[in-house]
């Protein structure tokens, strides 16, 4: 059985996956993804999370739109490329995990891109903005102004990801089987919902 689990930032999905993982006896599979990546592209882990996880410049979204029409000299400089590259190796980093067996892989889109396998469990934690800041402003000890920019960021790189690899909003209930608030749940009650319904499709 495979679990994927995607996340809204600082919704603490981290503790449910590692959770989750010890429940089941299953590898987590998290960091590495982008380390298998880089390694297949010659480049580190860092440049990978870099860009895999940066929302593209609304300048750049509308000079792709016009496509072209568009004079060379003033396209940007093939960011677009290196995306597609990235994306490529982190999915064949996903699918390697997956072809193992038995996991719980976070973010990267992993439900989308290992398909409608009837062996996947695909979840999204979310919880409300303002509890997300909360949490974020007691773990990483910045104020709440930091807290609110750094997720706003990151939710944004999260829906260009899904939005512009998948086509699929990276939000939306209907491309999960589990969707949790974990501020009304915490993080015990639901990695334990998420271990029940693994174990009621046969983990």
């Amino acid at each position: 059985m495979l679990i994927t689990i995607s996340r809204a930032y600082g919704a603490r999905s981290k503790g449910v996956a590692k959770r989750v993982a010890e429940q089941l006896g299953y590898r987590l599979v998290d960091e590495q993804l982008p380390v298998v990546a880089a390694w297949r592209l010659g480049t580190s882990a860092e440049y990978v999370e870099t860009v895999a996880e940066r929302p593209r410049k609304y300048g750049q979204r509308v000079l792709e739109q016009l496509g072209g029409g568009v004079p060379e000299a003033v396209q940007p400089p093939a960011p677009d490329d290196v995306a597609v590259e990235t994306r490529r190796a982190i999915e064949e980093a996903v699918r390697e995990e997956a072809a193992a067996g038995d996991a719980v892989i976070v973010g990267r889109m992993a439900g989308v891109v290992l398909g409608r396998r009837s062996d996947v469990l695909r979840v999204f934690v979310h919880a409300p903005l303002e509890w997300r800041i909360a949490h974020i402003v007691e773990s990483l000890h910045v104020d709440e102004a930091t807290a609110r920019v750094e997720i706003a960021r990151i939710d944004e790189a999260s829906k260009a990801y899904a939005r512009e690899g998948y086509r699929v909003s990276w939000n939306d209930p209907r491309i999960y089987d589990l969707v949790l608030d974990t501020a009304r749940f915490g993080v015990d009650v639901s990695a334990a919902i998420v271990v029940a319904a693994a174990r009621a499709l046969g983990a």
